[in-house]
């Protein structure tokens, strides 16, 4: 615990120092990370030693394109011995299960320190948006596994120090619903999808809005549309900002209140917009890679995210000491109209994938072609029978309700959109 303090103590630290100094700091963790990796890591060690790299070889950030970049598919079908660091006890690890909402579900391993270093990151993106120690913080989410004790033990003293006390709020509620319990709760600072909280905010203009209101409201985890952004800024009566989160690492960048643009959580992870694997300039559309630099146990070098960005500028005009993204352009989650009038979110059906059929599929992707007709196409990681099929078709029609068909295709691949992604879920219906 004394760690994670110190560790939370240097990171508000740095905010204050120069863009010099957070670069050293970046490539000081960078090199540890890639000696780490190629020692100790059987994926990195084979890659770096199939294309005649060294890890004392890279340098600088820059020298990062040199290494080549693993996708999430590379990801999905290495086995875990693969990817964790030898001596790691992976009993004793934190596994996620990332959304898979780019079609691709893949599973992340983190130590419970790596955990709380991460966690504290966000928390310091959120205090430079407007949080305070003695705030209430709603959060609006999937709810996935609950970590082990012992990750939470600095939650556990912040709550019986009276310090951010925070509800985690299940978002596959109806709209009028989650509202209630946040009206009850009343929170200082929202969390949520975007999606989830346009929902909220349409219930406040039905309902009329009482005399709760948030400093502020933070989305994440779907790309913040402007209509959206003003429709939820109105009906809050709060400033939006959006924090672009993963699952690899969480957070990657987040809305700068000043310029728009999105600081780069610079001392936690690298973050280059690529084209071909080539870093782009500033301005630029590219994919996101991304390299953690606090990930021992499962080290993530130049992983492809699947999302797409625009590069920003070397140093936010702001004054902070990061580097920025234009644009996070991401994935867009659109609610799907089903027979009987009820709206349901994507990740319903994402959380039954991956619980249900996570373990043997290793792509695909749900199209609804009318209210009552949705269509699936997989890729399996092994060859799925009859009766795998009959479970999964089972367990989404739960979510679906009798009134829906669900046909489930077996297919070699899966067409990506025209910028080469593969979203999970879309619809077709108006």
């Amino acid at each position: 615990m004394l760690k994670t303090l110190g560790f939370a103590a240097a990171s508000l630290a740095r905010v204050h120092s120069s863009r010099a100094a957070i670069a050293a700091y970046q490539l000081r963790q960078l090199n540890d990370v890639l000696r780490h990796a190629v020692q100790r890591v059987p994926y990195y060690g084979e890659l770096f030693a199939a294309h005649g790299l060294r890890a004392e070889e890279i340098q600088s950030v820059g020298d990062l394109a040199r290494v080549p970049i693993t996708g999430k598919r590379e990801l999905r079908a290495l086995a875990p011995e693969a990817l964790i660091a030898r001596g790691v006890d992976r009993t004793r690890l934190i596994e996620h299960k990332t959304s898979g909402s780019t079609g691709i579900p893949t599973r992340i391993w983190r130590t419970a320190t790596e955990e709380r270093r991460l966690n504290l990151q966000r928390w310091r993106a959120l205090w430079l948006l407007g949080l305070r120690p003695r705030d209430r913080v709603a959060i609006v989410k999937t709810i996935w596994d609950a970590p082990p004790p012992s990750f939470d033990r600095l939650q556990t003293l912040s709550r019986r120090l009276g310090l951010l006390e925070r509800r985690i709020i299940d978002c596959f509620q109806p709209p009028a619903s989650l509202l209630a319990q946040l009206r009850a709760f009343r929170p200082h600072v929202v969390t949520g999808y975007p999606g989830v909280l346009v929902g909220i905010a349409r219930a406040i203009a039905t309902e009329g809005r009482d005399d709760w209101t948030p400093r502020m409201v933070v989305t994440g985890g779907e790309s913040l549309l402007h209509p959206h952004r003003a429709l939820v800024r109105d009906r809050f009566g709060a400033p939006v900002y959006d924090i672009y989160g993963t699952t690899e690492c969480n957070v990657a960048a987040w809305e700068c209140p000043h310029t728009g643009e999105y600081h780069t959580c610079d001392d936690s992870v690298i973050v280059e917009i690529c084209r071909d694997g080539v870093p782009v300039a500033p301005g630029e559309t590219g994919d996101v890679v991304i390299t953690s630099l606090h990930s021992r146990a499962m080290p993530l070098i130049r992983v492809a995210l699947g999302d797409e960005a625009v590069a920003g500028s070397p140093q936010c005009a702001c004054g902070l000491p990061f580097s920025t993204l234009r644009e996070v352009r991401g994935r867009v989650m659109d609610f799907l109209p089903l027979p009987e009038g009820r709206r349901l979110h994507p990740f319903a059906l994402l959380n039954v994938v991956v619980d249900t059929a996570g373990h043997w599929i290793a792509e695909y992707q749900i199209t609804q072609v009318a209210p009552d007709r949705f269509a699936m196409q997989l890729v399996g990681s092994r060859a799925a029978g009859p009766d795998d099929i009959a479970v999964l078709r089972a367990a989404v029609l739960e979510v679906l309700g009798s009134k829906v068909r669900f046909d489930i295709e077996q297919v070699a691949d899966i067409a990506r959109d025209r910028s080469g992604k593969l979203h999970f879920c879309r619809s077709l219906v108006a």
